[in-house]
């Protein structure tokens, strides 16, 4: 991660710096030609003003013609210097020829004396005067008296991008330097960051659920730090939750074991009584009912938890189903004194399990059983929804559960640990393989518990 960090930051600031070399070059290349541009423009403005104070001398036929060239190369020598004046140039020189003799009007002639022959009128090259590289422009002007050469040189072009290039690129310096070094410092502040999550998931991994990885701000590693805290508190729980489901399936295994190994023993001793051996019977054999019903109920949640089963659906009559298994228990409610009754509205079919379908109800009615006390009521309910859903309801008098409780109904063994059932209690697994069985059918259970009367709904 830190490797790709840095790699991606130094990919940016090249890209960046690049880029801006390559702006800068077309900005010099672009001021570069307009400041060509502008300086040709200037010295034909140059020239022209030269070639009107030109048309102002007027050479005398029999005149003294050293004296009026003369006259003539001082009157166009102040026009170059008030031309160099007024266009801020660094140099301006021109050369008057007349016929095959060539007048110079400022001396000493330092720019016409470096240009490339053949350079034509308009033309802007760039010529070293002195060491110093110059930008000269250069205009000819054709008149009576003959051929008038201006030179204008700036050592600086007319827009001077020099600076401001140079002071782009020492800015991309300084930004792609300080991106990298950005970069750098938060790929490694990040490493440092997730190294101490990796350290902690591997003490969480070695079976330290202690183990948390630091928060320190709300930012996305330290949402990701708060995520691994409650997992591994989550962990922590369902590890706590497993040794009290153990401790509690052991107890519970035991308790038969030792009732049905003590009998065992008076038995092989000879020490019970011929008529006691009737009654003896019947205990051993409701232990081992007792201890049946635990293992399968063991057995049927872990393959429930491993998905390791499966559904075979067909059309059912859910009415007659909900019905038919009531009818099973009818023997059971009437012995402990409870009123069971059913009312089903539903003449639906549904594709479903029955097999399933009356393990759920099954576990729900045994639950009730349980819990509901003498001339208490359970009520069994199944309608149609108006979305096409088929809900099942068993609703039972007693105690109730507590509404902090009532989330936790079907984690294994909650509803046996910390309530007293009126009759004897079964696996206590009941609840959780309802849960279970109901979310592998694609369906939904819920409880709900006011005033002593508890529901448990399922919907398919």
């Amino acid at each position: 991660m830190k490797r790709k960090i840095f790699i991606a930051t130094a990919l940016v600031a090249t890209v960046t710096l690049v880029s801006g070399l390559v702006i800068a070059v077309g900005v010099s290349r672009r001021a570069s030609t307009v400041s060509a541009d502008e300086l040709s423009r200037q010295a034909r403005v140059t020239a022209k003003l030269i070639e009107e104070d030109l048309d102002e001398i007027r050479f005398r036929p029999g005149g003294n013609a050293p004296e009026q060239i003369s006259r003539a190369r001082n009157s166009l020598e102040r026009s170059l210097a008030r031309a160099r004046i007024l266009g801020d140039h660094d140099i301006v020189e021109a050369v008057l020829t007349v016929r095959t003799r060539t007048v110079p009007i400022s001396e000493p002639l330092v720019l016409i004396p470096l240009l490339p022959s053949g350079i034509g009128e308009g033309d802007v090259v760039s010529v070293d005067v002195h060491g110093t590289n110059m930008l000269v422009a250069v205009e000819k002007v054709e008149g009576e008296f003959g051929r008038l050469t201006v030179a204008i040189a700036r050592e600086e072009p007319l827009f001077p991008v020099r600076g401001l290039t140079i002071a782009l690129l020492v800015a991309l310096g300084v930004g792609a330097t300080l991106t990298m070094s950005l970069g750098f410092w938060f790929s490694a502040s990040l490493s440092r960051r997730l190294d101490a999550i990796s350290g902690v998931a591997d003490r969480v991994g070695s079976g330290d659920l202690d183990a948390r990885a630091p928060v320190t701000g709300d930012d996305e590693i330290d949402q990701l730090s708060a995520s691994f805290n409650s997992m591994a508190a989550d962990l922590q729980a369902s590890g706590d939750r497993e040794r009290e489901f153990l401790m509690a399936v052991s107890h519970d295994l035991r308790t038969p074991l030792t009732t049905i190994s003590g009998y065992a023993e008076a038995l092989d001793a000879g020490d019970i009584p011929a008529d006691d051996l009737s009654r003896v019977a019947g205990v051993l054999h409701a232990q081992t009912r007792q201890l049946a019903r635990l293992i399968d109920d063991l057995l049927a949640l872990a393959r429930l938890e491993a998905s390791e089963f499966t559904l075979r659906v067909e059309p059912v009559d859910v009415a007659g189903l909900v019905s038919g298994t009531i009818d099973t228990y009818a023997d059971k409610a009437a012995a402990a004194n409870v009123s069971m009754r059913c009312v089903c509205d539903t003449a639906r079919e549904k594709i479903t399990d029955p097999d399933r379908l009356v393990q759920i109800l099954g576990n729900l009615l045994d639950n009730a059983l349980r819990y509901t006390p003498q001339g208490g009521e359970i009520v069994v309910t199944c309608a149609d929804a108006t979305n096409g859903s088929v809900v099942i309801a068993v609703r039972n008098t007693g105690h109730g559960i507590t509404k902090a409780d009532v989330p936790h109904v079907f984690e294994r063994l909650y509803v046996a640990d910390r309530y007293r059932a009126v009759r004897p209690a079964g696996s206590g697994l009941g609840l959780a393989i309802v849960a279970e069985l109901v979310s592998a059918m694609d369906g939904t259970v819920q409880c709900v518990s006011l005033d002593g009367v508890t529901t448990f709904t399922v919907i398919f």
